[in-house]
């Protein structure tokens, strides 16, 4: 889904298509990695996105890429784009200097569209921004150099074309973490890693993600992980919400996609008043002061001590902190993270806090609670982590280098204009 707001489920016009590690079954192959690691940036307040680095082609190049698990194509500009593209935070990737590039050619399996002998695609949102380009296959390597992660041929997308909120985004693309045929988690499961799994911990600052298991350094619990099945698109089913002890609703409450690439969450009126009301109520109790329809004033320490919300999916309960349902605005000024509007989903607010694991072999995933390393800043080091890269050349390393807008429609391509406001 497109991020910031509502994914990639928009409207799709026409598309070619050393740590302890969890629950890994050992693939045959020679040389196969149990997880391979890399920081994520980005975050609710400023940001509206999370995103990882990845370096494509030989030599690699760095983009930055939206974590999205409501898509399943990478995609970014590439240097013959030109004035069809905006600039981003990381050059335009440059087929030319990869030894490993070549096109993906009409005829090849999984090729539904062309543009000349070439394989393309033509995506068109709903909100009205699109993209087309045309699809190549390189190595891409999760994380930088550093990281000395494996690489594997994946197929990505070569942007010829941005417009609107595209152009104007931070990040250079999106690496899409959906069931898609030639998404990246099937391609490198097939090559250098074990198993078609990958794993999200979102923290208010950065995060990291792992493919192919679950590095308990990178994403610590304390608690086992619950399991859950999903159907199709990471799709859940929600029997019940209880807030602090209080049984909100029981029973069947609905289906949600886990969408990290929408910034919000999105409930059925009843379940967002409900939640909205227990909400104030517990403020209430705290004494905690609304500043706006939707926004408190409160300390951190304050926020810590509000309930947490418990969303049960089948007998798996899941953990919503006061830090995930609401964000930080502004300093001591918390807002909902989440809004009443179709399509009803899970987006990264619901994710914060928690290590996220998507089992692509086994059709479930697991959450645990979870200190997730913070991380603004290529730079930055975390406490209990090694160093993962430093800066690369004609890349910025930290985003007070940049001043790109984030798009309203990572905001939320759903959220009606009238709330906005509070936002």
């Amino acid at each position: 889904m497109r991020t910031i707001g509502c994914s990639f489920v928009l409207l799709v016009i026409s598309l070619a298509e050393g740590a302890p590690v969890v629950g890994l079954s050992r693939r045959p192959g020679a040389s196969r990695r149990l997880a391979e690691e890399a920081r994520l940036y980005g975050d609710l307040t400023r940001l509206m996105a999370f995103h990882a680095d990845i370096l494509v082609g030989t030599p690699g190049q760095i983009q930055s890429v939206i974590v999205d698990t409501g898509s399943g194509r990478t995609a970014f500009p590439c240097t013959g784009c030109g004035n069809g593209c905006g600039e981003h935070m990381d050059p335009p990737f440059n087929p030319q200097s990869s030894s490993t590039f070549r096109w993906v050619q009409c005829g090849e399996k999984g090729c539904n569209s062309c543009s000349g002998s070439k394989c393309s695609y033509n995506v068109r949102y709903v909100e009205g921004s699109s993209i087309n380009g045309e699809f190549f296959e390189d190595v891409l390597q999760l994380g930088v150099a550093q990281r000395a992660n494996q690489r594997g041929p994946v197929w990505m997308g070569c942007h010829s074309q941005e417009t609107m909120q595209f152009r104007t985004q931070a990040p250079a693309g999106i690496m899409g973490l959906n069931e898609g045929g030639w998404d990246v988690v099937k391609a490198l499961a097939d090559g250098p890693l074990e198993k078609e799994i990958f794993a999200l911990c979102l923290a208010e600052n950065g995060g990291s993600m792992t493919l192919g298991g679950t590095n308990s350094t990178w994403m610590p619990t304390t608690v086992p992980f619950q399991w859950t099945p999903y159907k199709t698109n990471y799709v859940l089913d929600l029997n019940g919400i209880n807030f602090g002890g209080l049984e909100l609703f029981s029973g069947f409450v609905g289906s949600f996609q886990l969408d990290s690439g929408t910034t919000w969450s999105y409930f059925p009126r009843a379940q967002s008043m409900k939640l909205e009301e227990a909400i104030r109520e517990a403020a209430k109790e705290r004494q905690v002061t609304w500043v706006s329809i939707s926004c408190l004033e409160a300390t951190e320490e304050e926020m810590d001590r509000f309930p947490n919300a418990t969303f049960r999916f089948g007998n798996a309960n899941y953990t919503w902190p006061a830090k995930g349902y609401m964000f930080l605005k502004s300093t001591n000024t918390w807002c909902f993270s989440f809004f009443t509007a179709p399509p009803f989903l899970l987006g990264a607010s619901f994710m914060m806090n928690n290590a996220i694991i998507f089992d692509r072999e086994e059709k479930k995933i697991g959450f645990a609670p979870s200190s997730c390393p913070r991380f603004v800043s290529r730079n930055d080091l975390a406490p209990g982590i090694e160093e993962l890269n430093g800066p690369s050349r004609n890349a910025a390393t930290s985003y007070s280098e940049i001043s790109f807008a984030w798009p309203q429609r990572f905001l939320s391509r759903w959220l009606p204009w009238t709330l906005m406001a509070d936002v």
